[in-house]
């Protein structure tokens, strides 16, 4: 190749680059329209959805706890390898007022089968799973999974993790907000 196409070469690849730089920035400082109803600050929408064991959870009859909400799929690898820390967790802190909801996004009609075959993976998941729909997700403007929301004894949003967090981010602010023991 002659000197002067490399450098044309060259000088078009760093052109595309800086465009492509520019656009990105550009998107990314454009304000996004929040899904629906989606927490950002105050109270997390309300629902009443059927748990995997049968009846139902409300986040109402919850208030005065806290509340752990992970959306999940049986489907999803980060979802997997959290779970089993996130239910160790919530047995662990149950006693002190924390409650977790296990909101499963996987389709139906294969949904209860799926989360079902899932329990008997993680021991004690079957407690706090239940099923979720795709009307409450876009309530909670849940884009991605996981997604895991911290809510305070007065149904505050606290915190909302997008994508796979760790069990010592979580666990650390469960431990703020509960106190000592």
């Amino acid at each position: 190749m002659s000197d002067e196409r490399q450098r044309t070469v060259i000088g078009v690849a760093l052109v595309t680059i800086a465009v492509g730089l520019g656009v990105a920035g550009f998107l990314a400082s454009q304000p996004r329209a929040a899904p629906r109803d989606a927490p950002e600050a105050g109270r997390v929408p309300e629902f009443e959805l059927p748990r995997l064991q049968g009846g139902a959870v409300r986040l109402a009859d919850l208030r005065g706890k806290i509340v752990v909400i992970d959306f999940w799929a049986t489907w999803c690898p980060p979802c997997r390898a959290e779970m089993p820390w996130l239910v160790a967790m919530a047995k662990r802190y149950e006693s002190r007022g924390v409650a977790f909801v296990a909101i499963s996004e996987d389709d139906p009609p294969g949904q209860i089968p799926l989360v079902t075959e899932f329990a008997r993976q993680v021991p004690g998941l079957e407690r706090f799973a239940v099923l979720g729909d795709p009307e409450i997700e876009a309530r909670y403007g849940v884009t991605s999974l996981p997604t895991l929301f911290i809510v305070d004894r007065e149904g505050r949003l606290v915190q909302r993790f997008r994508g796979a967090t760790t069990e010592a981010s979580v666990v650390g602010l469960i431990d703020r907000l509960v106190g000592p023991p």
